[in-house]
């Protein structure tokens, strides 16, 4: 495990950059599993100008804990112009579900979770500098207390499974209620029942379909938006976007190259272009499929990408069998039973809005 440094009560973004005319940026905690669209998400959190990262929170997921918190530095240390973090933002958090159980994705992302890109190791300068030892759920609560004193908004967006913010919830029940500043942004579930971890099910929700449940039962508010898996199959970015931000021929700088790099064996062009989404391909004919980097982009400007939504209310099936971890979202009967719509389901996004914030963070 990466060796982490004691936290401190002054958290500043890394990669900040701020216009001229703004003087108080976005407030936003990452949760993640770092995978590869964990790496074009975080990034374009740490390179736009309007955003400050409060922290990254790490948990299992994509890849293992260790693995997770090694790309977090990554991303910060390609997206970083200076040589050494002057503090510490990324927390170690979850290294199983609830269940004592641990997911694997690297079927897709790759053995070390960014594609197996054989990047070099961060210098142990900056790691030492940039994980703390406060471990996650301690950092969140802790940001929602000083963000309520600031009187400024914060918004947390999660990336991956909800273990570490249930666990603040079975600490603080009432965290939401009593914390009506903060905006939760999920990237998870399906509301179709068309999944991709199972038949049914999404992989987020599915890697501790526990904590997911205690997240969409304890969460009574308004607040929670979800962007579910099938808006990202519907919605995708397009393949002339993504090669322009993410994969460029002309003007790389040092994150584009690192986003190059990472994503080379996931979105792959074949040879054969009626393989693409074929044996094995991941590059689908519609467009690049960046389910973080789309939450992201609505934690940042949610009024300017979501163009659709409905207020439904969600729980989780915890049950053995196939539907254990199907996101079962009240979408309304004339049976009589009404429920708490605390759930903003995002149903629609503006794509060119997406594209927009991409290009603001990571063209130099």
């Amino acid at each position: 495990m990466l060796r982490r440094t004691s936290p401190t009560r002054i958290i500043k973004p890394l990669c900040f950059r701020m216009s001229s005319n703004q003087t108080k940026p976005k407030q936003i905690l990452i949760d993640t599993d770092a995978g590869v669209d964990d790496a074009i998400a975080i990034c374009l959190a740490l390179k736009h100008r309007s955003v400050h990262v409060r922290a990254i929170t790490c948990s299992f997921g994509n890849t293992s804990l260790q693995n997770v918190v090694e790309n977090v530095a990554q991303c910060v240390y390609h997206c970083s112009a200076d040589s050494t973090p002057t503090i510490p933002f990324v927390h170690i958090g979850a290294e199983s579900g609830m269940s004592g159980e641990a997911a694997d994705a690297s079927y897709f992302h790759g053995k070390d979770g960014l594609g197996d890109a054989g990047l070099p190791a961060v210098p142990t300068p900056f790691t030492d500098k940039l994980i703390s030892t406060e471990e996650a759920p301690s950092v969140i609560l802790r940001l929602a207390e000083e963000s309520k004193q600031e009187n400024t908004p914060l918004t947390i967006v999660t990336l991956g499974p909800l273990t570490n913010l249930a666990k603040v919830l079975k600490l603080d029940p009432n965290f939401a209620a009593s914390n009506e500043h903060i905006d939760l942004v999920v990237m998870g579930g399906c509301g179709n029942a068309h999944g991709n971890a199972t038949r049914v099910s999404e992989f987020n929700v599915h890697s501790d379909v526990e904590a997911a449940s205690v997240v969409f039962s304890q969460w009574n508010s308004p607040s929670l938006t979800v962007i579910p898996w099938e808006l990202n199959i519907l919605r995708p970015l397009p393949w002339k976007s993504f090669e322009k931000f993410i994969a460029p021929t002309q003007q790389t700088s040092r994150t584009s190259d690192f986003l190059t790099k990472i994503t080379a064996k996931i979105y792959v062009v074949p040879e054969d272009p009626s393989k693409e989404g074929k044996d094995g391909n991941k590059r689908s004919s519609e467009g690049a499929v960046i389910c973080d980097a789309l939450a992201v982009a609505v934690g940042i400007d949610p009024g300017g990408v979501i163009t659709g939504f409905t207020q439904t209310h969600v729980e989780v099936d915890t049950r053995k069998g196939m539907t254990k971890g199907m996101t079962l979202c009240d979408w309304g009967c004339y049976d009589g039973v009404e429920r708490p719509k605390n759930v903003k389901w995002v149903t629609d996004v503006n794509v060119k809005k997406y594209e927009e914030l991409l290009e603001q963070a990571l063209i130099d």
